[in-house]
């Protein structure tokens, strides 16, 4: 048992870090955003001519935001979900369930995003697909999906092995993130 304590561990310091690593890139994709948004809106005030780079690199700043935001959400455990029927089970029970939730999250997360979201960055790359107005290829755009998937299996990973890892239900601390 103590070296499967350390590997989880070395997990929990590994999520850690990417939390950390995701919440930066959320304050600048922030950030970006809403500079690129104020460019805009000053834009249309005060020339009476709105900028349309600005609006495609508001929209694509705001799909990034957003997919990382869920993967950041999904590592600290703060995703939307209805709890309804694991509060009302036992935690033998409630972690054989919460488990399985995991095991769907890894599915969607892996098969979805990480070779569906995969295969489309591949192809609009190959096929030297481009932003109408910046003329930015659009497989970059689409890596924020396979990026962001990977993030939420793994995190959906690190869950699974501490469920798995548990015997008796949790209590969280104030602040605590692991479940």
């Amino acid at each position: 048992m103590p070296s499967s304590q350390g590997f989880l561990l070395a997990l929990n310091r590994v999520s850690s870090f990417l939390d950390r690593l995701l919440g930066a890139m959320l304050i600048v994709l922030f950030f970006l955003l809403v500079v690129v948004v104020t460019v805009q809106v000053g834009s249309r005030y005060l020339t009476d001519t709105p900028t349309t780079a600005t609006d495609e690199m508001a929209r694509f700043a705001l799909i990034w935001l957003g997919l990382l935001g869920a993967a950041y959400a999904s590592g600290r455990m703060r995703h939307l979900s209805i709890d309804l029927l694991p509060e009302a089970l036992a935690w033998p029970a409630r972690r054989w369930l919460l488990c399985f939730l995991q095991l769907l999250v890894l599915f969607f997360a892996g098969y979805i995003m990480v070779y569906g979201g995969g295969s489309l960055v591949v192809t609009t790359l190959s096929t030297a697909q481009t932003t109408p107005v910046l003329g930015w290829y659009m497989g970059w755009i689409y890596l924020a999906l396979p990026l962001s998937g990977t993030f939420i299996a793994f995190h959906a990973c690190l869950q699974m092995l501490r469920l798995a890892g548990s015997r008796d239900m949790p209590t969280p601390k104030e602040g605590d993130t692991s479940w």
